[in-house]
């Protein structure tokens, strides 16, 4: 590489083995990384009978207020100097009473610790329970001050505890509903849901459950009655499975329904487990029919390369994805990631793609000149440095149209290859390249003055 890399980072930076992963991002590295509390957001955003309330500066609430490019309506207890100094439980009391008396209708409220809350060692649990008491409905605090983790990824599991323990765990116990499954690790971008949704029914299967793109309160009450646990995202979804499993026996299946041949290995995996294969014999029919539908974009694509860069759970599936595309995948990394998914994406990747873990921009630009993919995908924090350098970049999680299933595999086709084909680009790279060709030329000219100033003649 041209830059200077740390020893401390260079683990981080793997070309074939599997990158260091789950540790904190070292002192003055400028990280991708979010915080603990934005974590618990991810998990916790979509959930609409609930009242969110963050305890803490009103930046914080601010800040956490936009999830996977939606805008969500959470209160604050705007800590300011005095709470800090004298304590900010009442500000806390009385917050909670606002917000529901706004939203009587609300279900339950959820209050997330900051870490101004955490530093000054408010006790939010012992707030939360009179609350509760004297409101009649349940006030939940979420631990997840910023400092409290490695990475967002630690609030994930923080969100998930807090669902399990306060409102599925105490959900109503009984027979398992027939032909009934959870998904966990799925929130609903751009209608995502809808499509594995009426992909099960063509099973004769119904979702209890979907965490969190379609959570309430009454719907995670009756999620420990489901005969399966169908497992989307594995950061925030498994994690929930195991517990489940353990204090309910639930069963759980990772899956993904991203790209043809996953998404069909999806459907049958589920229907043998509910042993009925022959529900599933449309399929295959299924995915040829939408590679049919795909094969205008797919010849665009061919043979272009592409670089990877989100949430490392979906790093293998997604990758599976654009080499259905016709796509070489030249490049993968996540701005957090566990080792268990760092080995299943090197599975599905195989050893000649460079894995990289909690990569900062200057690194990513350094890799991206290296193997110069004509196509980027990754979150909003990377589109802007990819436009600068004139690459064209694809933002996932989605904003556009969804990207599971079947259907979803064509649009992800034409969304591909109308970006890789953009005229705007060439314009781009020829600006690019003319804008080198003057910094080369005029370090030609400093070079040549430099001589003559030296040798009094030209250096030439």
């Amino acid at each position: 590489m041209l830059i200077e890399t740390m020893p401390e980072r260079a683990g981080h930076l793997e070309p074939a083995n599997l990158p260091a992963c789950e540790r904190r991002t070292l002192p003055g590295v400028i990280s991708q990384r979010a915080c603990l509390l934005y974590g618990a957001r991810w998990m916790l955003a979509a959930i609409r009978d609930a009242v969110h309330l963050i305890h803490g500066p009103v930046g914080c609430a601010y800040y956490s207020q936009t999830v996977r490019q939606k805008i969500y309506k959470v209160f604050s207890t705007d800590l300011g100097e005095k709470e800090i100094i004298f304590g900010g439980g009442e500000k806390l009391e009385e917050a909670i009473r606002e917000a529901v008396s706004l939203f009587p209708r609300s279900s339950a409220v959820l209050v997330y610790t900051t870490c101004a809350a955490g530093l000054i060692g408010e006790d939010v649990e012992a707030i939360c329970k009179q609350a509760a008491a004297a409101l009649g409905l349940p006030v939940v605090p979420v631990n997840c001050p910023g400092f409290g983790g490695v990475s967002q990824g630690d609030g994930h599991d923080v969100a998930a505890a807090a669902l399990l323990e306060h409102f599925i765990g105490r959900g109503s116990a009984g027979t398992p509903l027939e032909n009934s499954v959870n998904i966990l690790g799925e929130f609903d971008v751009q209608g995502d849901l809808k499509e594995i949704e009426q992909l099960l029914q063509r099973l004769g299967l119904n979702i209890i459950c979907a965490v969190s793109g379609r959570a309430t309160m009454e719907n995670m009450a009756r999620a420990r009655r489901a005969r399966l646990n169908i497992v989307h995202c594995g950061r925030t979804g498994r994690w929930l499975a195991r517990r489940m499993e353990e204090r309910f026996g639930i069963p759980w299946r990772k899956v993904s329904f991203f790209g043809l041949d996953a998404t069909a290995a999806a459907l049958q995996a589920i229907a043998a487990f509910f042993n009925r294969p022959e529900e599933a014999a449309w399929v295959e029919k299924e995915a040829e029919a939408a590679r049919q539908r795909a094969l205008p974009y797919l010849g665009r694509l061919a043979g272009k390369r592409v670089a990877l860069f989100f949430g490392a759970s979906r790093m293998g599936s997604m990758a599976g994805a654009f080499r259905e595309l016709g796509m070489e995948v030249v490049l993968c990394g996540s701005q957090f990631g566990c080792q268990e998914d760092y080995t299943d994406s090197r599975r599905c990747l195989g050893r000649g793609t460079p894995l990289i873990d909690d990569a900062h921009q200057r690194e990513l630009e350094e890799f991206w000149h290296r193997y110069r993919p004509d196509l980027l995908v990754g979150g909003t924090r990377e589109r802007f440095v990819a436009h600068k350098i004139g690459l064209p970049f694809l933002v996932f999680p989605q904003e556009t149209s969804p990207y599971a299933g079947f259907n979803g595999f064509v649009h992800l086709a034409r969304e591909a290859a109308a970006l890789v084909g953009a005229p705007v680009w060439r314009l781009s790279k020829n600006e690019l390249l003319r804008e080198e060709g003057e910094e080369k030329m005029a370090e030609y000219v400093r070079c040549v003055e430099r001589g003559k100033k030296e040798n009094g003649r030209s250096s030439l």
